[in-house]
């Protein structure tokens, strides 16, 4: 039942489209072949391709509007929840902590924050003067291989 929903919903959006495409702007539109001015040969008349296909435009645009909410409504009555391909991988691999699906790794160092210096006012093993930043510093100029 669905999918005869979904291809007539497809086909109200394909005429949608060409309705609105046949309809005359300010330059004259392709609507100007169906009631155009040669003679008195045209299919619509001289006005009435213009009131038609508007016409045809508001009722499409309606039937389009009408289907999608009867495609909503049928699809979640039937329960059947469709996931992706992506979200089914996603849960066969996830663990199965309170984490949110994040493994639990602490970070190198052992933390992100600095350690505190000690309390003696001199300067943290290695002989090497704080920075006063906290912030580590940035490597020498000439490393990183560019």
């Amino acid at each position: 039942m669905i999918y005869v929903l979904v291809i007539i919903h497809a086909l109200i959006a394909i005429a949608l489209v060409i309705s609105i495409l046949l309809q005359s702007g300010r330059g004259g539109g392709l609507a100007g072949a169906f009631g155009g001015t040669m003679g008195g040969g045209s299919v619509f008349g001289g006005r009435g391709a213009g009131d038609f296909l508007a016409k045809v435009t508001a009722g499409l645009a309606i039937a389009f509007v009408v289907f999608t909410i009867l495609i909503n409504v049928i699809s979640t009555r039937t329960g059947t929840s469709q996931t992706s391909a992506i979200a089914r991988e996603a849960s066969k691999q996830a663990p199965m902590g309170g984490s949110g699906g994040m493994p639990q790794t602490s970070p190198p160092g052992g933390g992100g924050l600095p350690e505190s210096p000690p309390s003696g006012g001199g300067s943290p093993a290695g002989g090497v003067p704080p920075t006063g930043s906290g912030l580590p510093e940035a490597p020498p100029s000439g490393a990183g291989g560019q």
